[in-house]
């Protein structure tokens, strides 16, 4: 069992046995760092599962805490790029490869980067208990991969090397996700079949000034990766509408409105 799992499930047992007390704050995650002997990508991950429970909720600058049973709501388990960082990394995660390339070679890409002359590529595995889950292609800038140390691909998330070694944090991430088959490559380091049904996650992070700094594609088996996604409301009934939704929809017309 992963490690991040391993502290997800203790923590949840003391939030059931009363340990962690309803509203009471969480040990900081240097706490549970110290206490577990894991890294703080290992704590964030386990906690933000149970925060995509409903179990605890993360405030920036106050820490962790048990949320009231009454309040207890499924959330989106993403909710920030750090989220989407510490969870991306849980796993065991193995490059098969990493090296400079033409832009020539990937136009789509290049274009996605606003790169003319070269792209830096990464090749990886991502593994759990169960088996290989996904396989990622991750392409930056020429300028931006040479300077990325290649030994610690596999020890941190890439895009943390970025901003560690280039100075360029990552502000925004747009995803795109659709159903897709398997290629040659994905399928032999899945173990899958060409042409299976896969996940297909494609993310591109940007800088401050909205200027990419890496894009990546991920597939995904699917039985062994899921992605769930709870939607609650900003408000309390009765629903009232945003101008834009009322100037196409006007309430005057109730032909079909309750569904």
């Amino acid at each position: 069992m992963p490690l991040y799992h391993q502290i997800q499930e203790i923590v949840r047992a003391r939030i059931a046995a009363g340990d962690y007390a309803a509203g009471a704050a969480l040990p900081t995650d240097e706490a549970l760092m110290r206490e577990f002997g894991v890294s703080r990508h290992t704590v964030r991950a386990a906690i933000q599962q149970l925060v995509a429970e409903g179990l605890i909720e993360r405030f920036p600058g106050r820490g962790s805490f048990v949320v009231e049973r009454a309040r207890r709501a499924s959330r989106w388990t993403i909710e920030s790029v750090e989220d989407l960082i510490d969870t991306s990394f849980a796993h065991t995660y193995k490059v098969l490869s990493a090296r400079a390339m033409p832009s020539r070679a990937f136009p789509r890409i290049a274009e996605l980067l606003g790169e003319s002359r070269s792209l830096f590529h990464v090749r990886a595995v991502r593994a759990s208990t169960e088996g290989p889950y996904a396989y990622s292609n991750v392409w930056f800038p020429g300028d931006i991969g040479e300077k990325l140390p290649r030994h610690l691909f596999a020890k941190r998330p890439l895009v943390l090397l970025v901003e560690e070694y280039c100075g360029w944090p990552a502000f925004r991430t747009l995803q795109t996700a659709l159903a897709a088959l398997a290629d040659r490559d994905g399928a032999r380091h899945l173990g899958v079949a060409f042409g299976d049904p896969v996940l297909v996650l494609e993310r591109t992070y940007f800088g401050a000034d909205d200027h990419p700094l890496e894009h990546t594609r991920i597939q995904y088996r699917p039985d062994r990766y899921q992605q769930v996604v709870n939607f609650s409301r900003r408000q309390a009934p009765p629903y009232l509408p945003s101008p834009e939704t009322e100037s196409r929809h006007p309430r005057g017309d109730q032909h079909g409105a309750t569904r």
